[in-house]
């Protein structure tokens, strides 16, 4: 087939050395397919710009003065891609290791096999060979990725239509992006923007695919890792928080209110107790808690209005979210 033009866009903050190796594997294993390179770097302060101008003079370099994010960032490699002709576009984690040399071929071909199909995603694996993403399935508590740490023993090895896939690794039609959008920048800095884009596609009549070859490996959380556990938490819940409110119908708003949203704030007063008598205690930084989930919902609440407008033309295209 002739493989349509397409744009891959990268994203780099401070990951000089997983970069080095994905740049060295995507330019060894990627031969045929027509497609051209962005790499969007965020404030890299551990000399990634250096290595990149060294090493792979000829990819095109986008340097930010500061940290933008994930979406914000991505979506300057995307409006260059569609500003360029790209028929698609595929975001790749700097961090993603190429063991497939037909691996872009082997999406692309999935992804022009029915126009209905307008993401396609495929298996990552952990460095040890257990299985990071083979899909993505959306519930009332949250999304989660099929198969984390299992054993890849072949049960994830048919392509299927899924809720969504990764960002880590997702490839989407040209013609998508300008019916649905470009990510949310709402959800910056990161975390759920991936997700968004593929229900926002669903809702617009698209399928979402997942497909077992290629497996990809990927050197999962390089970049998150250095926020530190307790504001990746906090950017992990702040986003959920919005996923929520622009996709769940509002009964199904309703229900995680009452089942998780509540529990998460009585978890802030109160924790199990191992030593008294009662089964639980009042948490001495009850205060501190109790402030964080406050600012995890603040930016949406701030944001209620965006976020019904957002709503109001999402649902007009297609069926809600059904849990």
């Amino acid at each position: 087939m002739a493989y349509p033009l397409t744009y891959v866009v990268i994203i780099n903050w401070n990951g000089k050395e997983v970069l080095r190796k994905c740049l060295t594997t995507f330019l060894v294993n990627t031969k045929g397919p027509n497609c051209r390179l962005i790499i969007v770097d965020n404030a890299s302060t551990d000399g990634s710009i250096a290595m990149l101008q060294e090493n792979f003079p000829h990819i095109q370099l986008i340097k930010n003065k500061a940290n933008m994010g994930f979406s914000i960032a991505n979506n300057q490699g995307i409006k260059i891609a569609l500003a360029n002709g790209a028929k698609q576009v595929l975001l790749l984690n700097n961090d993603i290791e190429i063991t497939d040399n037909k691996w872009l071929e082997t999406l692309t071909e999935i992804l022009e096999s029915d126009p209905k199909i307008g993401i396609v995603g495929c298996k990552l694996l952990y460095p040890d060979g257990t299985i990071q993403h083979a899909g993505g399935v959306i519930k009332l508590r949250g999304a989660y990725h099929r198969g984390d740490r299992e054993k890849d023993v072949g049960h994830y090895d048919q392509v299927q239509f899924v809720d969504y896939v990764t960002g880590a690794a997702l490839l989407i039609k040209a013609k998508v992006i300008r019916e649905i959008g470009l990510l949310d920048e709402g959800f910056s800095p990161i975390y759920w923007e991936d997700c968004d884009w593929c229900v926002r596609a669903r809702l617009y009549g698209y399928k979402i695919a997942y497909t077992p070859k290629p497996a990809l490996i990927h050197h999962c959380g390089k970049d998150t890792a250095k926020f530190g556990s307790i504001k990746k938490y906090f950017i992990i819940r702040k986003s959920t928080i919005r996923f929520i409110l622009l996709n769940f119908q509002l009964k199904d708003i309703a229900k995680r209110l009452v089942l998780f949203e509540t529990k998460a704030a009585m978890a802030c007063i109160v924790g199990r107790n191992h030593k008294g008598p009662l089964p639980f205690s009042l948490r001495s930084d009850a205060s501190i808690r109790l402030t964080l989930f406050v600012n995890e919902w603040l930016p949406s609440i701030r944001d209620l209005k965006g976020i019904i407008v957002l709503r109001r033309q999402r649902f007009m295209f297609g069926e809600k979210l059904n849990l």
